[in-house]
């Protein structure tokens, strides 16, 4: 894992970066992407696609990572959040895993079947992360039921803010890269933790990242070689 202290433009350079190369080369990229302080970085990354190799987005799938449920465009919705803020797919595949207003548990089981669909067709899987102050990362928040769920592809779960479905750990172990996008005074504390990793990671779910192959942690407070 490596902690970078540069600015959101060179984390959107580098998400941009990843993808672009790997759809020029014809490989079928999964993008996996986040709701809150990540949107306005995920639109800006799809503006670059669409406007430097729109010809080789059929080859991309953009999926969330977690996602809050309710009926379809709900305002707190991660894909409408996407949406109003102008993510425009293009030529990409993006389904809406809320489209069918199905109740909780069917909404999970198509989301896993969506899900394991597009890990399964993906020669590269990129995520774009953020990390909550309480060292939460995609929906796996510390001491819910995803941060001990070790088997399942999704999990769906009620929480005192909202019902949330989060890809679980074995979908989150096939990511390829993953860029972490934590700014911000809020994040300073979980950034240490996540650094000194030495904390389970059901009280710090984020340190699962230690266990992909390639994760960058833009940040404002720490530099690290990696």
């Amino acid at each position: 894992m490596k902690f970078v202290t540069e600015g959101v433009e060179q984390a959107v350079q580098a998400v941009y970066s990843s993808i672009s190369s790997k759809l020029s080369d014809g490989k079928t990229v999964l993008w996996l992407v986040s709701g809150g302080s990540a949107v306005t970085s995920q639109v800006q990354i799809m503006q670059q696609l669409q406007a430097t190799i729109p010809h080789t987005l059929a080859n991309l799938t953009v999926l969330p990572v977690d996602e809050r449920y309710g009926v379809k465009s709900h305002e707190s919705s991660n894909t409408f959040q996407m949406q109003t803020a102008g993510f425009s797919p293009g030529a990409a595949y993006w389904p809406d895993i809320l489209e069918g207003n199905l109740p909780l548990s069917e909404t999970v089981s198509h989301y896993s079947m969506v899900a394991s669909d597009a890990l399964a067709a993906a020669e590269y899987v990129v995520a774009t992360l953020g990390m909550g102050a309480d060292g939460h990362t995609a929906g796996i928040l510390p001491g819910s039921p995803a941060v001990t769920d070790t088997t399942s592809t999704v999990v769906g779960y009620s929480w005192s803010d909202y019902e949330r479905m989060t890809l679980g750990v074995p979908a989150l172990l096939q990511i390829d890269a993953a860029y972490v996008l934590a700014y911000g005074e809020s994040k300073k504390s979980a950034l240490e933790r996540l650094y000194k990793n030495d904390e389970p990671v059901e009280l710090l779910p984020a340190k699962i990242l230690y266990d992909l192959p390639v994760v960058t942690v833009y940040n404002d407070y720490i530099e690290s070689e990696g």
